[in-house]
């Protein structure tokens, strides 16, 4: 006997009406055979997989999905997983949710607290079992047909692949129980508690009390199928420096973290100084994202380029020539090529001249660029 979807539980969460493959098929509008590929269970050439450094020296696999299955993780995403709501102490990964950088709004939760204490799940993707993602579509009112050609359209080799679309916010959805039980013993302690990703963040004003719970916190967390990375686990008081996901939080406030403040400021002197920009969209990323944390940093960047546009590296015509065509924002004005006149009375024009060529020179010398 066939069995059915449950339409009661679909209907309320609004998600699509699917109770067999030709369903799938006809909702996410691809061909037949190409469904069939992206949902066969460990199907050859789905992924990609490459590794990357993790900072304790060891690697960290990344699958990254084929453009058709990328495709079909998106529909599932879009249409299925968006419209279920993951748990409120959950940050990251969502959509529309809260305005601004779930970074900030998860800092912005402990910035009050006198001491933070940060934990770590160990190889949180990987533990999340095929099973665990076959029931996540199954209690929401799919049955088993439709339930396993998701999931094997989100899993590989067993589990979830970090890379794959749809893997954060499952992540999330399947973390509801593992957050309600860890919010349900730190509420009654007055300590608070968020979750961004595998980040377990907890903070409160009693230091000893923040202390006493990472036995409990470890049993919770393994109950519900994951380890605790205790190597990770950090514990931070009012004289150190206080971060959670590399946002300051230091007496009361949220900051960007200095050195990479710096790093960007150097960045800039070096791009407009060499008239190389080829970072210009990676410094463009980090800029937005200081300043969703401090608001207004944009603007001083611009303000720092327009004095540097000001300077004495308006002398050469080829910083000009390459600030104009390659302006980080579209707004700053243009670079106007000058005379040493403009910086210096009239006797002192040939020996300026000549310093600043050098100092120009020496610039470029030490930064090992051959112009």
């Amino acid at each position: 006997m066939k069995q059915y979807s449950n339409k009661v539980i679909i209907d309320s969460l609004h998600l699509p009406m699917l109770t067999c493959f030709e369903d799938i098929v006809r909702e996410v509008r691809l061909s037949g055979k190409l469904v069939y590929w992206v949902t066969k269970k460990d199907a050859e050439g789905k992924y990609k997989t490459f590794y990357i450094d993790k900072k304790d020296g060891t690697k960290r696999e990344i699958n990254a999905p084929s453009l058709s299955v990328k495709i079909f993780q998106k529909w599932i995403l879009e249409n299925i997983l968006y419209r279920i709501s993951a748990s409120q102490y959950s940050y990251g990964f969502e959509r529309g949710r809260r305005k601004g950088s779930p970074l900030v709004h998860c800092a912005e939760m402990h910035k009050n607290s006198l001491y933070v204490l940060k934990m770590d799940l160990k190889n949180f993707y990987p533990s999340i079992k095929q099973e665990r993602v076959f029931f996540e579509f199954r209690n929401k009112g799919y049955n088993d047909e439709v339930s396993s050609l998701l999931t094997n359209a989100c899993v590989r080799d067993d589990k979830l692949p970090q890379g794959a679309v749809t893997s954060a916010y499952l992540a999330n959805l399947i973390c509801r129980k593992l957050d309600a039980r860890i919010a349900g013993y730190c509420n009654k302690r007055n300590i608070v508690y968020t979750r961004y990703a595998d980040d377990l963040t907890f903070s409160c004003d009693d230091r000893d009390l923040l202390k006493r719970i990472f036995g409990t916190i470890k049993k919770i967390v393994e109950n519900e199928g994951f380890l605790l990375n205790e190597n990770k686990t950090i514990f931070m008081t009012p004289k150190g420096h206080k971060k959670v996901l590399g946002v300051t939080i230091n007496d009361n406030l949220i900051k960007a973290p200095k050195e990479l403040k710096r790093i960007i400021r150097a960045v800039l002197h070096y791009e407009v100084s060499t008239g190389d920009y080829s970072m210009n969209d990676k410094v463009r990323g980090y800029i937005a994202y200081i300043d969703s944390i401090e608001n207004n940093y944009k603007n001083k960047c611009i303000s720092y380029l327009i004095k540097l546009s000001q300077s004495t590296l308006s002398l050469f015509p080829d910083i000009v020539e390459a600030y104009n065509n390659n302006k980080i924002f579209k707004e700053l004005p243009d670079m106007e090529e000058k005379n040493p006149i403009d910086f210096v009375d009239l006797e002192d024009v040939n020996d300026f001249s000549d310093m600043i060529y050098w100092e120009h020179e020496e610039y470029l010398i030490s930064h090992g660029i051959n112009k």
